[in-house]
């Protein structure tokens, strides 16, 4: 895989709670692996949960497809975030690496085309997803604003999703799986 290959998403969604859990099904997704902050819930905000989230996880279980949380952050704060949510969660994963991911994958025994990352970021989930090898969803950020560490990321972010752009013109954000 060539560099600008690492931060090439498999596709661009606006939001991952507008995909049906079908949609997975239909792609033979059978785990998301997904990003916490400003992906799932604001990065931002005390009461982070929202009913639009509890129902996608719902239907995701209803679907047999497993959501587990991949974040950075240490499980204390991922668990505070989703407060009495019960959900599998890959804390301290040192995205853009891909070890942990790589890791839960081979001890859960999941076959890596079965699963996909979702994240808001290249610089970070992108990169881990493409690096262990399993499909990829970037999305857009849920708000406009970021964490000082995260400034830093999407001023990068921006030519590089142009020059992504440019290479892969079929590569667009869309509203789901199939559009």
């Amino acid at each position: 895989m060539d560099i600008l290959g690492l931060f090439k998403p498999t596709m661009m969604v606006d939001q991952i709670m507008q995909i049906d859990a079908q949609e997975f099904v239909n792609q033979g997704i059978k785990v998301v692996l997904s990003d916490l902050d400003n992906t799932l819930v604001p990065w931002n905000k005390e009461d982070r949960q929202s009913d639009q989230l509890i129902t996608w996880m719902q239907q995701l279980q209803d679907h047999g497809i497993e959501l587990v949380i991949v974040s950075n952050n240490s499980a204390e704060r991922v668990q505070r975030a989703l407060t009495g949510i019960d959900i599998k969660i890959v804390a301290r994963a040192l995205k853009p690496l891909p070890f942990e991911l790589r890791n839960y994958l081979k001890n859960q025994k999941i076959d890596p085309a079965t699963a996909v990352m979702v994240g808001d970021q290249l610089m970070t989930d992108i990169m881990a997803g493409n690096l262990a090898g399993v499909k990829t969803i970037l999305v857009h950020p849920l708000v406009p604003t970021d964490s000082k560490k995260t400034r830093v990321n999407r001023f990068f972010e921006r030519p590089i999703l142009k020059i992504n752009s440019w290479l892969h013109p079929n590569l667009k954000w869309r509203q789901h799986l199939n559009d």
